[in-house]
């Protein structure tokens, strides 16, 4: 457990550049955080539980309309501070497998904001990893496999470029909405003795209706 009290830094108060400008004074943000971990080790099982709780987060946020064409037109953005408090619950299932050299890596996270507002959280997160790992000539490591991640849908920030950050969309009818689709990459990973290197490629599914 830990408690933390933060004071906002100098330009999340004060910005000041072409596009955008503030100035305010922000209160300091506070965060509790329990959690508790659970290891078996016979089987690999591990189970994290948290709780947090936040208050006067403090986020980027951004907002803009969109035109006939769907062009964005009076980009706006800036720091933002949520005075009510926001409730954090994640619960995570680690379980991995192995026979012989075929080895399974899972990872299910549950995730739930009590504002999704301000702190849009995807209520589903699952990464599994399956990948063969052996030895070639006992001198050479390698790996190949694929893993694959997958989210459920939800509000996802935006990119600001102005200042190079992602932002919660302030305004609704402009919101992101992403997830609901699995991204599969594969990979093959080599180490001989102290050198390493590997050959990716990402998501390879791409173009099978995801959006």
């Amino acid at each position: 457990a830990y408690f933390h009290r933060v004071t906002p830094n100098f330009f999340l108060n004060n910005y000041h550049s072409k596009h955008l400008w503030w100035d305010q004074s922000l209160d300091n943000e506070t965060r509790t955080h329990i959690e508790g971990n659970f290891n078996y080790q016979k089987t690999d099982t591990r189970l994290r539980v948290a709780i947090d709780e936040i208050q006067n987060y403090t986020y980027f946020g951004m907002s803009y309309e969109l035109d006939a064409q769907k062009n964005r037109t009076g980009l706006t953005g800036g720091v933002y501070q949520e005075s009510g408090n926001i409730n954090v619950l994640t619960a995570q299932l680690m379980q991995n497998f192995r026979l012989g050299p075929l080895n399974w890596e899972n990872v299910v996270t549950y995730q739930n904001s009590s504002n999704k507002e301000v702190l849009p959280l995807p209520s589903i997160n699952i990464f599994s990893n399956l990948f063969l790992k052996f030895k070639i000539a006992r001198v050479l490591d390698v790996e190949l496999g694929g893993c694959a991640t997958y989210f459920t849908k939800y509000d996802a920030p935006d990119y600001l470029p102005q200042i190079a950050q992602f932002a919660i969309q302030e305004n609704p009818d402009c919101r992101i909405e992403l997830g609901g689709y699995p991204f599969i990459d594969v990979y093959a990973n080599f180490r001989l003795k102290r050198a390493r290197f590997f050959i990716a490629m990402s998501h390879i599914n791409a173009g099978s209706g995801s959006k």
